[in-house]
């Protein structure tokens, strides 16, 4: 029987070719504003929001994070490490992955204020919340 061919290589070759495509076309659409899934809790402390993001497999370095008084982003982006032209490879799926997430923040918070750590996989962003008072906008005088 070791002369015989292997029936499902075609097929294999078929699912491979379609995986490529597939990824090379979901690239595309992140890169038109697409967003992956980043899972998320947002708690309210009293005093402050607190927002905690699952992110396994990034390292720090790999974060970028943006406030502003009403919104949260979350970005990752990771990229494996080029491989040598002489490595042969039967299945490589390790590539390239990245991840974004807009936030709508319920209350208003003191941007300058935020702070972030990343432990495990898990990130967490404290932003405190702006004064009511300082938060209400400009008085106009009617005249």
């Amino acid at each position: 029987m070791a002369g015989r061919p292997n029936p499902f290589r075609e097929l294999d070759e078929l699912i491979e070719r379609m995986n490529r495509q597939f990824g090379e076309l979901s690239g595309g659409f992140e890169s038109q504003g697409m967003l992956s899934e980043v899972s998320v809790d947002v708690a309210d402390q009293g005093d402050q929001l607190v927002v905690t993001a699952d992110l396994p497999g990034f390292s720090g370095d790999d974060i970028d994070l943006r406030v502003d008084r009403e919104s949260l982003t979350i970005s990752a982006e990771y990229e494996s490490e080029e491989t040598e032209e002489s490595d042969q490879f039967h299945r490589q799926e390790r590539r390239r992955e990245s991840v974004r997430r807009q936030l709508p923040l319920p209350e208003a918070v003191d941007a300058p204020e935020a702070s972030a750590s990343y432990n495990n996989g898990v990130l967490t962003v404290t932003l405190p919340k702006l004064d009511p008072e300082t938060s209400s906008g400009y008085q106009i005088d009617v005249e």
